[in-house]
């Protein structure tokens, strides 16, 4: 991962995407996954460990939306602000957005810009920027444009979101490696996207 000597400034707020839609399934088909309970409070604590000025649930199901207010209602009382207050804290990041639209607004309002649009892929890409590029790219502290981290569920983020993309990072490989060319990939490469989410952070933000 990276090192002590390799800090990250905080010049570039940023904030950490999770797509419920546009998503593809295993046939390809444009879907809308589901919000899972998990992915709620883990990647919030990820998000606030490394850093994130915000997470965004992005699904266009009322019935999800209001599934998720319950959750973040129960953190929100007295109670738990009293028993799990590092919980909380975490969980105070979430919010709920309809649309990618929605994320750029609320993110423009904070910052007085647009984000640059950041997609994470487990699938290879011809233009896809390394951690450490990237990671030394955030710390330039000529560059104040905030930054929009986008993972995707299911089977993947669907090509009709690639407009909003500015840059794509390179995928996570384990010690089996990353594909060669010519050569058909036989690695295990299948992250939860919580576990994705938490070494990517690292990777760009970490200590």
């Amino acid at each position: 991962m990276s090192s002590p000597a390799d800090p990250v400034s905080a010049q570039r707020p940023y904030y950490v995407v999770l797509l419920h839609y546009p998503i593809v399934n295993r046939n390809g088909k444009l879907v809308t996954t589901a919000v899972t309970n998990m992915d709620i409070h883990d990647i919030a604590r990820s998000s606030r460990t490394y850093g994130a000025k915000g997470y965004f649930l992005v699904t266009p199901i009322e019935d999800q939306h209001e599934l998720v207010e319950r959750i973040l209602a129960h953190w929100r009382s007295d109670h738990s602000r009293q028993y799990h207050p590092d919980r909380v804290e975490a969980v105070s990041l979430v919010r709920m957005a309809r649309s990618f639209d929605e994320v750029k607004a609320a993110i423009r309002a904070e910052c007085g810009e647009d984000p640059e649009v950041v997609l994470t892929d487990a699938r290879p890409s011809p233009n896809a920027v390394s951690y450490a590029d990237y990671r030394r790219e955030l710390s330039d502290s000529g560059l104040t444009k905030p930054v929009a981290i986008c993972f995707g569920t299911g089977w993947g983020v669907s090509d009709v979101f690639y407009p909003e993309v500015h840059r794509i990072l390179a995928p996570v490989y384990g010690p089996e490696g990353a594909p060669r060319e010519g050569i058909p990939y036989r690695g295990y490469n299948h992250l939860s996207v919580r576990a994705a989410v938490g070494i990517i952070l690292d990777r760009l933000f970490g200590l």
